[in-house]
């Protein structure tokens, strides 16, 4: 089987399948907890999906993974896809509340996981959330956790039993991701197989992905980008998935080098932790090659002349839309990469409306709407979906935007971020970008505060890159660039300077915008 035919599979299951047949000698992963060809994460993942028949669980079940990235996740993910249950990966990060609301929300019947994740006692925070029966001592409908300690084939406590042949279909449901705003809980995300195929497999395709390439990636998968993104990417393309459990630049640098990889999944914490990382400069991490990154054209620039992923693509996306819904192609040139967003996959449709709802022409700012590879709603949550989900199936982002005359996507920032200054109608975005793009200056989150007379301020967290720089030099400096670039009124009237290891993050892993204006309030 040559690699086109094998993205005619439209499940997981078909993926995996394929890959195990036709790429069995091809390595699929390398990770701290193992490494593994396509033959052998096959047959892993056949004995995980009958041992979880064996174990009392059916088809449509929901089962949770609580592991970092490695061959263990993918293994126990993968092997609940092929016994047909639903995949519902939580977060590392959460402590007992948090796993009691996703394991009550999702209807969880077991969680896969170990009995200590980076240091924490996780046995004790599920015990503290209500749920602390090992598997076989339950004596309700959630049958409790299956432990997986790293170095073992598979959880100790997982029964034995026939394998199965579970059909699985496009429209089935494959996975449940809890996806996270600053300012409500999680929203559960329900993804079917067929676009969980289908949208991945053009994604890779604009990266220019082959067999024998390898996907290096650290955020962890229980984020869109690993789950909906990473992980369906690589196997639509035989790539081989070269994880971390956690990012950390020294270790990636090394990791990068020695296991050649040549596509990089990396967002712009990423980024900025390999350049700091001491060895930078001194590794050899000239085997990548193409790849996606962060959002801002100095995110992306940084990947391109930096890093020298010459190939890198440009990208917009959520969760809700499978992973990304505009890609860049990867030759395409390196002014379209840092200046826009790329044009609509084929499984995508792309529109901009009005507040009216009405399409916009081109060059007119408005609201990004999606349509084809999108949730048709949240997981039981006809409230959320009343705010999202527009009569005729387009899926409302919440993200203005504009499509030039090629097509091509421009992000103009979040619609609730939107500031009123002086009446005027500014997108943080663009004065973000501004600032990145002064020498002295290495992120910048702007936002809306309330001033003294109650009117709105503009107001500015900066991490600069020289820690020690002064204050007033520095905003003297960033009036002056902005005034040259701008409107005096996108001038921010309060400036706060930060260090990036102060920046507080969402539960998923985002600068927490919400919690930046604490620091204004305070």
């Amino acid at each position: 089987m040559d690699h086109y035919r094998l993205l005619g599979q439209d499940t997981l299951p078909g993926v995996l399948r394929a890959l195990g047949e036709h790429f069995g000698d091809h390595e699929a992963v390398v990770a701290a907890d193992g490494r593994a060809t396509f033959a052998g994460l096959l047959g892993a993942c056949e004995r995980m999906a009958a041992g979880y028949a064996a174990a009392g669980l059916r088809p449509g079940d929901r089962v949770g993974v609580l592991l970092p990235n490695g061959l263990r996740w993918l293994t126990a993910t993968l092997g609940a896809h092929l016994a047909g249950l639903v995949a519902v990966p939580v977060n590392t990060w959460y402590r007992s509340s948090e796993y009691a609301y996703v394991i009550e929300r999702a209807g969880l019947r077991a969680v896969v996981t170990d009995d200590k994740l980076f240091g924490r006692d996780v046995l004790a925070d599920l015990a503290q959330a209500g749920y602390g029966e090992l598997y076989g001592e339950s004596r309700r409908d959630y049958l409790g956790a299956l432990t997986w300690p790293a170095g073992a084939e598979l959880p100790p406590a997982l029964p034995g039993g026939p394998l199965v042949d579970v059909p699985v279909g496009p429209g089935d449901l494959a996975a449940i991701l809890f996806t996270s705003g600053s300012t409500a809980k999680p929203k559960p995300v329900p993804l079917r197989h067929g676009p969980l195929v289908a949208n991945p497999r053009e994604i890779g395709r604009r990266q220019h992905l082959r067999p024998g390439d390898r996907l290096w990636i650290s955020a962890p998968f229980f984020f869109g980008y690993g789950t909906a993104n990473a992980l369906p990417v690589a196997l639509t393309h035989a790539t081989t998935l070269c994880l971390q459990e956690r990012l950390d630049g020294e270790e990636a640098l090394a990791f990068i080098e020695r296991e050649r990889c040549t596509v990089y999944y990396g967002l712009a914490p990423t980024t900025r932790a390999l350049l700091s990382a001491p060895s930078f400069g001194k590794r050899d991490i000239s085997s990548l090659r193409t790849g996606t990154c962060g959002f801002t054209a100095e995110d992306k620039r940084l990947v391109i002349e930096e890093l020298g992923v010459t190939q890198v693509c440009s990208m917009y996306g959520l969760t809700e839309g499978y992973g990304h819904s505009t890609v860049s192609d990867a030759l395409d040139p390196v002014e379209v990469k840092l200046s826009t967003c790329g044009t609509a996959l084929p499984t995508q449709q792309v529109r901009i409306v009005d507040d009216t709802g009405r399409p916009c022409p081109a060059g007119v700012t408005g609201e990004i709407e999606l349509s084809g590879a999108v949730i048709d709603g949240y997981l039981d949550a006809p409230e959320l979906d009343a705010d999202a989900i527009r009569p005729g199936g387009w899926f409302r982002t919440g993200d203005l935007g504009w499509l030039d005359e090629h097509g091509r996507l421009h992000f103009a920032g979040r619609r609730k971020e939107m500031m009123k200054i002086k009446g005027i109608n500014i997108a943080p975005a663009e004065v973000e970008d501004i600032l990145i793009g002064h020498d002295a200056v290495d992120q910048a989150f702007v936002m809306g505060v309330p001033g003294e007379n109650g009117d709105e301020v503009m107001a500015c967290v900066l991490v600069p890159r020289d820690p020690g720089a002064d204050r007033d030099g520095l905003v003297a400096d960033l009036t002056a660039h902005i005034r040259g670039q701008a409107a005096g009124y996108k001038v921010p009237s309060r400036f706060v300077l930060m260090t990036a290891a102060d920046l507080p993050l969402t539960d998923t892993g985002k600068v927490s915008k919400l919690k930046l204006r604490e620091v204004f309030d305070a």
